[in-house]
This record gives structure tokens, sequence and C-alpha cells, in this order.
């Protein structure tokens, strides 16, 4: 192998790392922003990240320009509020059952009830695959969607953190085997998850909060699955999905108080 193939596939590796952080900055700025604002999400000068998530929405377009997200996230940045004023947005769009805004997955698609545990236990079985799973006391839902972006930007610093350990350390096989294996997981949980309904939910978005900030947050969002979706070779979700009908239960539908960290993921315990 030359010295420049050498400089080239190190070149390379260093840009994939920097592709897989670059991806994990945006999932959990969409994360905090979908969340009451509360705690780091509540920073009204800076709500989701401020030059963290332009730089990366920026780095993501340079390599995949078909879908452009930085535009998006500049309109977002513009649209800053108070936290009280977020507040009382986010109440009005996602309080009061399954809200203006729905943002379960599982509440989008068909009339076929029956399904929705299953399609429950599925997410929160890949969750837990990888040692997550929801925070212990809440009253949040795993198939929310700000759930499922912190899920991918789980999976995006994982393999950025696998990537990384290509650099220092010996075992090649075992580390691409583990690089493969997240992949699959985040090309999975999105063309069946949040690549499936997520560009809807962000339809609404868009739709209910023309001019505020989650407006612009559910621009940020299509555009970003839309890129996500090209990445992994998927075809996108589609813009519009009809809600179930709405049925009397005991299920969580609130998103919670405004206190919570209402999706919060964390590791497993160990034994």
């Amino acid at each position: 192998m030359s010295v420049l193939s050498i400089a080239e596939e190190a070149t390379q590796l260093e840009a994939a790392i920097d592709e897989a952080l670059a991806r994990g900055v945006l999932y959990h700025a969409l994360a905090l922003g979908l969340r009451p604002p509360t705690g780091d999400g509540a920073r009204s000068d800076d709500p989701i990240g401020g030059a963290a998530i332009r730089d990366a929405a920026a780095f993501l377009d340079a390599r995949a320009p078909s879908e452009a997200v930085l535009a998006a996230v500049e309109r977002l940045g513009g649209r800053a509020a108070s936290p009280e004023g977020r507040l009382a947005a986010h109440a009005r769009l996602f309080g009061h059952s399954r809200g203006l805004v729905c943002p379960f997955e599982t509440e989008y698609g068909g009339e076929n009830a029956f399904r929705q545990p299953q399609e429950l236990a599925d997410i929160a079985g890949t969750y837990l695959a990888f040692g997550l799973k929801p925070r212990e006391g809440g009253d949040e839902r795993v198939d929310h969607a700000a759930c499922e972006c912190e899920f991918m930007a789980f999976l995006a610093r994982m393999e950025a953190f696998a990537l990384s350990s290509l650099q220092t350390r010996g075992e090649q096989e075992e580390i691409m085997e583990r690089i493969a294996t997240i992949r699959g997981a985040a090309r999975g949980f999105l063309r069946d998850h949040l690549g499936r309904f997520g560009r809807a939910f962000a339809s609404r978005l868009v739709k209910e909060d023309a001019d505020g900030f989650h407006g612009a947050l559910g621009a940020v969002l299509f555009r970003f699955l839309t890129q996500e979706c090209q990445r992994f070779g998927l075809p996108p979700g589609p813009p519009s999905l009809e809600l179930r009908p709405p049925v009397a239960d005991d299920t969580p539908m609130a998103c919670g108080r405004p206190d919570d960290e209402l999706v919060q993921i964390q590791r497993r315990p160990r034994p």
C-alpha cells in the first residue's frame, strides 16, 4: 500500500467519524427541541445547540447536497423564544391527549389498534438491545418522536466511537463487525420507525406552528429525515399519514408535566 493510499484512507476515516458526530448533533438537537423547555432545553438564546447544529448541518449538506438542511437550521435559529413562550407553544401543540400534533409513532397509519402493543414492544426491545430504557418512574412513551431521535443520536455517537477505535486499536475485524451492527440498527430503525412516520409528524408541526419555533423545528426534522433516508438508501416516509381513530384506554397520551424529562433514555444499569 502506498503512502498516498494510507493518507487517503485516514482522510476517509476522519470524514466518516465527523459525519457520524454531525448526525448525532442534529438528532440530539431535535430531541431537545421536541421536549418541554426545561433544563438544557430552556435556554432561549441557544435552544438546541446554536453554532454546533449549524456546523453539523453544513457538514452533512456538503456530503449529501440533494436535500439541504442548513437553510432550515438557520431559520430555526431566527425563531428563538423565551422558555415561557416555548412552554406555552409546547402545551398547545402536544398537550390534551394526542394534541394538535401527535408525537407518537404508533398513533399514525391504519386502524388496527391491536398492532399498537406489539409495535411499542418492538421499539422498547430495540432500545433494550443497546442497553437503553425509559427513565424509571417517568410516564414517557417509547414511540415519542423525541425519544426516537435520541436513540438515533445514541447510535450515531456509538458509530463515531467505533470508527475512532480503528485509528488506535487492533482487532480491526471485530470493530468493523460492530460498526456494521450499529449501522444496520440505525438503518432498520429509520426504515421501520422514525423514517416511516417522522416526516408526516414534521409536516403537521410546520402546518400548526407555521411562524413559531416548533414549526421551524419541524422543517429541520423533515429535511434531515429526507437526507437520512437518502444516506441509507431508503425511500423517505410519506409527508402525510392519517392518525388512528382515538380509543379510550389507560395509555398515557399527554406529554406530561413541563418539568419532566419526558423522553430521556439512559443506559440500563449493569447487574
